[in-house]
């Protein structure tokens, strides 16, 4: 009879310990959402929690990113590492990467009633009361701003009318020539992957030159002519010579940066 008694008692620990364990384990799981940060994207771009609960971030992208939400940046984040945050008020945030001003996502807070609290400090967010009988009171997903449409691409033969000048070598680019643009002949980089004016129209015979105004390396690639890596404050031109349309990418961020140079 001692025999079962001990095993009886040995067996009930057993069963407490494990189902301490187990409920640790639902417990920890259900306070935190994850954000993978991949192919310059946030998945997902808009995130519903409650309060108390967090958010993490993880970087799955070969380049280094940020998290920027109201006035504050995370570290850089390289390839496979982290960042979190508890979000303790109602509210919608919304936030960026510090290093690539197009990666955008909304963090929504539930609060009471299903409703989301405006976030002292930061952009009026927009309260959307729950639907009668829902079997959800998160709020509406914010809407995101739709991308700016991409230039249709035209590649550069041969004979298009592209002068090289010279070897490929870069232009430093003055702390005046950065300050103003020549008339109708400049493109700006600026903002990270964002040329500046994204298409450009000009006559033939016009010299062309990219002026890189922001702290990243990029590279300008149109058909067979390909730049050299433009620092921060350095130029690259060229001369159109025949009317027609050319499209260029940056050689480093692909189609995401784009542009295209009209010459009539």
């Amino acid at each position: 009879m001692k025999k079962y008694y001990c095993l009886y008692t040995l067996l009930a620990a057993l069963t407490m310990f494990l189902g301490a364990a187990i409920s640790s384990d639902v417990l920890a799981g259900g306070n935190s959402t994850k954000v993978e940060i991949k192919n310059y994207k946030f998945g997902p771009e808009v995130v519903n929690v409650k309060p108390g609960e967090s958010v993490v971030w993880e970087n799955l992208d070969g380049s280094a990113h940020t998290i920027l939400i109201d006035g504050k940046e995370s570290h850089r984040l390289g390839k496979g590492a982290d960042y979190s945050q508890v979000f303790s008020e109602p509210g919608s945030y919304k936030y960026q990467c510090g290093l690539h001003s197009s990666m955008k996502g909304v963090i929504n807070v539930t609060g009471a009633g299903g409703q989301s609290m405006p976030v002292p400090g930061s952009a009026q967010p927009h309260s959307i009361p729950s639907a009668p009988g829902a079997a959800s009171n998160l709020p509406k997903p914010a809407s995101m701003p739709k991308p700016t449409p991409v230039p249709k691409k035209v590649t550069a033969s041969s004979g298009t009318g592209i002068k090289k000048i010279g070897s490929p070598s870069p232009v430093v680019v003055s702390a005046d020539a950065a300050g103003k643009e020549a008339a109708g002949n400049v493109v700006s980089i600026v903002d990270f992957m964002r040329f500046s004016p994204e298409v450009l129209t000009v006559t033939a015979g016009t010299e062309v030159t990219w002026n890189n105004l922001d702290g990243s390396n990029h590279i300008i690639l149109m058909g067979d002519v390909r730049s050299p890596r433009l620092h921060q404050h350095v130029g690259f031109s060229h001369i159109f010579d025949k009317p027609g349309e050319y499209s260029y990418i940056c050689g480093i961020h692909g189609d995401k940066m784009s542009g295209k140079i009209i010459v009539k």
